[in-house]
């Protein structure tokens, strides 16, 4: 089931232990259905295609009356994998908490927001409620300046973004300022419009496609090298489902 979740949760905020989400957060398109105040309806479901169109797996999305994802219920040949559930305060998400296909907690994350509501802090914890991983974020007026991975306190990778006007670059560092690679975000009138990640082991990127209202409605995930790109899968976006909708509850704590 965990590897069902990432694979769905390919563009959700923070799940920085995969190096694409390190990227400018503020440009994620799902961000917004997390946050207290929208107006859109967010997806209602997402489909994982392989190259040649046979469904992987797919998620379902339901939100409470703020319009806020409530949970994300995963699937994998038609059968239950899992879910995620989301928990908020005045500022947006607080809390997330990932279940496996019995209904049992596989790992918790949890954001530390500023008085801005900006993501200083994000921590994931295990069943047994003992740290896994911390990102730490610095900000500038443009954005998301810098982030730093700790595990055990221990600072294992960072990142600094550098923007211009219709890119982003992150280039990121571990091992004593080591660089191991980049990526570099595409942008059309803020909008993502493709996302390249460099490294040694290859170049892969992300395309990114919208509908009439702005939504994103498709991504496109592939491999490039020297002579072809290849396409390794499809994450195609529904908006025409009915959305289910409960109380919204913010979090006590």
């Amino acid at each position: 089931m965990r590897n069902i979740h990432y694979l769905l949760s390919s563009i959700l905020l923070f799940l920085f232990s995969i190096n694409l989400y390190a990227g400018p957060e503020k440009f994620d398109h799902l961000e917004i259905y997390k946050q207290a105040k929208v107006s859109l309806q967010g997806p209602s479901e997402e489909v994982v295609q392989s190259s040649d169109g046979k469904t992987l797996a797919r998620a379902v999305y339901l939100y409470n009356e703020k319009k806020q994802i409530r949970e994300i219920q995963f699937f994998n040949n038609a059968s239950a994998d899992g879910k995620s559930v989301f928990t908020y305060d005045d500022n947006g998400v607080k809390q997330e908490e990932l279940f496996d296909k019995n209904n049992k907690l596989v790992e918790k994350l949890v954001y530390t927001r500023n008085k801005l509501g900006q993501v200083v802090e994000f921590e994931v914890f295990d069943a047994g409620n003992v740290s896994v991983l911390k990102w730490k974020f610095q900000y500038d007026q443009k954005g998301v300046l810098s982030g730093s991975r700790y595990i055990k306190n221990e600072l294992t990778e960072k990142f600094i973004n550098e923007y211009s006007a219709n890119k982003i670059i992150q280039r990121i560092y571990v091992d004593k300022d080591e660089n191991p690679g980049n990526i570099t975000v595409e942008l059309d009138n803020s909008r993502v419009t493709r996302r390249t990640k460099t490294e040694p082991a290859g170049v892969h990127s992300i395309n990114y496609f919208y509908d009439s209202q702005g939504r994103i409605e498709k991504m496109i995930f592939s491999k490039i090298d020297e002579t072809e790109t290849k396409v390794e899968k499809t994450h195609i976006f529904n908006y025409t489902l009915p959305m289910v909708v409960e109380p919204a509850e913010l979090s006590k704590h």
